[in-house]
């Protein structure tokens, strides 16, 4: 059943005496993101790059990171986060995949994926087995890619071109 949880704290009988404890102001724009929790900390991406750390109790900031965009640069719209490790991993408007630490919001590590007026990317990184993978989109010369990070130090390990390049199978067919 989508939806389901076997928690039975809130039932039929006390769900009217539910009250507000606390809420958060987002920042203008569309925000997307979907919050994630671990360890009693709430983790929100949200429009114009800010990414914030929050005690899921009494909804207190731990920490705050806000991205400054180059020159000319256009926030959009940002859909995750991962958690991976001690690291919260997320892209920015600008084209970077980048790594912070989990508990006190610092850069791990910040990578660019590609040219940061081509390169766009709204949907969020998935990780497994100390792989950040990330899917791109704009328009970079050759087209979009999926682009396989070391976790912990950011360092591209592959590129996988969406669209087949020319000299590789079926790459002179486009």
């Amino acid at each position: 059943d989508l939806g389901f949880s076997p928690l039975a704290q809130i039932r039929k009988d006390n769900v009217r005496s539910l009250r507000v404890a606390w809420s958060l102001a987002l920042p203008p724009g569309p925000n997307e993101a979907t919050p994630l929790v671990h360890d009693g900390i709430i983790f929100v991406h949200s429009y114009g790059d800010h990414l914030q750390a929050l005690d899921a109790a009494t909804g207190d900031e731990l920490w705050h990171y806000s991205r400054s965009l180059p020159p000319g640069g256009v926030a959009v719209v940002q859909r995750n986060i991962a958690l991976y490790g001690n690291k919260v991993y997320f892209a920015t408007s600008d084209g970077h995949e980048v790594a912070l630490d989990m508990k006190s919001g610092k850069v791990q590590w910040d990578q660019p994926l590609g040219d940061s007026k081509n390169t766009r990317i709204t949907g969020g990184p998935l990780v497994a087995q100390g792989r950040v993978m990330q899917g791109t989109q704009g328009r970079e010369p050759g087209g979009q890619q999926i682009v396989g990070l070391d976790s912990e130090t950011g360092k591209v390990r592959w590129r996988f071109n969406t669209i087949a390049q020319p000299g590789t199978p079926l790459g002179n067919s486009w």
